[in-house]
């Protein structure tokens, strides 16, 4: 590894500009070596930047200050504009990762959810970098926008890659001033988003509702770099058994409200963490991932095969509850479930079974019908589709617990008239209008 040494001065002294004439000796490099002037920068063009050169060296923070500095003065006095920039971008890079650094690599893996250290601070790509350091709240999107604009400067007018333009002295001031305004001059987290606040929120006891309130509100002004670590720190949190139910339950607390403000970037990230879940096998981190889809009413980002299993284990376990002891007591939660995360997203080849448990569970049997539950089974009947009302109709006639209790128990009976009352008209199929006044009577 290359060790930087630090400039020791604070204030910068440059001589001026006639006080260190260059031109005998590059005039006679060029010639000596067969190459024309023009391959460097012009004195003129070398003026414009040395005017201005001690103004952007005052200006970089004392900790940025590295040897890198220094050789860009001299590429810059002998008309190496290419070999300025590149150290400049060089220094820039530099105090990005040392700005990931102070913040604390453990703490920026945590809400980044990717292994950050020195080793691989290091190797990562310029532009990753850059993204890092926008997620972690060091760049506001104008930074963002003049530092990559900055990049492709690099790319495209440095030594570090083959060029035949250069940039003239106006357009070298103005990559170096960027570079200095925006990060090797500016050491503020921007407002945008408090990472570290939030990482310790979120793991803690409950979230209050302010507390909840005011991270939202922070979230929903976040760009939308910011947004996508955060969701994938809230999903993480989530779908790990590790973590707390305090935990789980205020990451799905702040996704839900938050939810529809993350774009498809953001999305994609943490499908891409529920396919890798089900390609290693990680059976825990699958069923927390399906849940957390669910409950932030996500359910149709899932393949298609994946909500027909899980639609079904929720109308099952309904359906258990019912049959069950203390079924008036316990049907609660799982008819709020198929209420709240899956009315109008029954896939069809399991809506016969939801139908019929549903109408089940809202005839009762002979003691009566779930009291607590009932409010969201007639939210469910009241919805029913075309097809469902259908399906229905038919289910009635078939050989079944719904058919035994409505024909042997008047109790039951009376409750399936309510239940086909509930059913908006508009939705009785042709076929079935005779069958639908007929249990209206």
């Amino acid at each position: 590894m290359i060790t930087i040494s630090y400039l020791k001065v604070q204030e910068t002294h440059l001589p001026n500009f006639n006080d260190c004439d260059t031109e005998p000796i590059i005039t006679s490099l060029t010639a000596s070596l067969g190459i024309p002037r023009t391959v460097l920068a012009k004195q003129e063009e070398i003026s414009i930047v040395w005017a201005s050169l001690r103004k952007v060296l005052e200006n970089v923070k004392v900790e940025y200050r590295h040897e890198l500095l220094a050789r860009m003065v001299v590429s810059i006095r002998m008309g190496l504009f290419s070999a300025a920039v590149n150290d400049m971008w060089n220094t820039t890079i530099l105090a990005l990762r040392q700005k990931v650094k102070n913040f604390g690599y453990s703490e920026a893996a945590s809400f980044l959810k990717r292994d950050i250290n020195e080793k691989k601070l290091a190797e990562i790509r310029d532009k990753d970098l850059i993204d890092i350091c926008v997620e972690l709240g060091f760049l506001d999107d104008n930074s963002y926008f003049f530092i990559n604009n900055c990049r492709e400067i690099r790319n495209n007018y440095s030594s570090a890659h083959p060029s035949n333009s250069m940039l003239d002295g106006t357009e070298l001031n103005y990559f170096m001033h960027q570079c200095t305004k925006h990060i090797l001059g500016n050491d503020t987290q921007y407002v945008g988003f408090p990472v570290s606040n939030f990482m310790t929120v979120i793991t803690q006891d409950k979230i209050d509702t302010q507390t909840k309130d005011a991270y939202v509100e922070k979230i929903l002004k976040a760009n939308d770099l910011q947004k996508s670590a955060i969701l994938k720190v809230l999903f993480a949190n989530y779908v790990d058994e590790k973590k707390d139910e305090h935990t789980r339950q205020n990451s799905l607390l702040i996704s839900q409200e938050t939810w529809d403000t993350y774009n498809d970037d953001a999305i994609a990230e943490i499908l891409g963490l529920y396919s890798s879940y089900m390609m290693k096998g990680s059976t825990t981190k699958k069923r927390y991932s399906e849940r957390f889809f669910e409950k932030v009413g996500a359910l149709d980002l899932l393949p298609e095969d994946k909500i027909s299993s899980i639609v079904l284990t929720a109308i099952k376990d309904l359906e258990e509850a019912h049959h069950g002891m203390d079924n008036f007591y316990n049907e609660k939660p799982f008819a709020e479930r198929l209420a709240t995360s899956f009315e109008k997203k029954i896939p069809k080849p399991i809506m016969k079974k939801y139908v019929y448990v549903v109408a089940l569970c809202y005839v009762g049997n002979q003691y009566g019908t779930s009291d607590s539950a009932l409010p969201f089974y007639k939210q469910l009947v009241e919805n029913f589709s075309l097809r469902e009302v259908e399906q229905l109709f038919s289910t009635i006639t078939e050989d079944n617990y719904l058919k035994h209790r409505v024909e042997n128990t008047k109790r039951c009976k009376n409750q399936f008239k309510n239940l086909i009352k509930l059913l908006n008209a508009e939705s009785v199929p042709v076929k079935n209008k005779t069958a639908y006044h007929k249990w209206l009577k």
